[in-house]
């Protein structure tokens, strides 16, 4: 048992960013899914993935990717869609689209470009794993500020934050961290993998 616990250790420090990724695009694809099962008329299971992804993002329509004839809408094209009820933030959060419209992605824009950006910085950096040197902490927060400022203006409604600009820093960020994280890691796991590696050659 504890050789197999080892093996099993063994493989999981050895593909760490496979697993990683996997897990990221596992997380993006039901996202991308529920439009298209809208869509479909299969609305039962893209109904359930809309409430799971309520847990981790606000869903609100006017700041969400569509896919249908406009790829986003502003918030007076959701409420000429809504109605009345698009006064009411939580029916706002529950629209999901119609068929004039298309359907929104289970996660909103910024969220769209943080998760798509950690997965291509990460197949990014399986072509430079060992070779990229980590950003600094430092350089990090610096590259943080766009999506704090963006975000955090919205938030304190001292302006409306564009799709480009929720891309742009979701985007930002993903990557920065990323870029911060994932060296380091590549990093500590070796190092585990060569005290590994060295234990058995030492039974052997």
């Amino acid at each position: 048992m504890d050789r197999v616990a080892e093996w099993l250790a063994y493989q999981a420090i050895k593909h760490w960013l496979l697993f990683v990724n996997l897990a990221v695009a596992l997380f993006l694809l039901p996202t991308v899914l529920a439009p298209i099962l809208m869509s479909l008329g299969i609305t039962g299971p893209a109904k359930a993935i809309y409430s799971l992804y309520s847990l981790t993002c606000h869903q609100l329509p006017e700041r969400s990717f569509f896919i249908g004839p406009k790829p986003f809408y502003s918030l007076e094209e959701i409420r000429k869609a809504m109605g009345p009820d698009a006064d009411n933030i939580l029916k706002r959060k529950a629209f999901v689209g119609n068929e004039e419209l298309g359907y929104k992605i289970a996660i909103c824009q910024r969220d769209v470009a943080i998760y798509f950006s950690i997965l291509l910085a990460g197949i990014a950096f399986s072509l430079v794993r060992g070779k990229l040197e980590p950003l600094s902490f430092k350089a990090f927060l610096i590259l943080c500020i766009p999506i704090a400022i963006d975000g955090l203006t919205q938030l304190f409604g001292l302006r409306e934050s564009t799709a480009p600009g929720r891309v742009f820093s979701g985007s930002l960020f993903g990557v920065a961290l990323v870029w911060l994280l994932y060296p380091r890691i590549e990093l500590a796991f070796r190092e585990a993998k060569e005290v590994m590696e060295e234990k058995w050659r030492e039974k052997s």
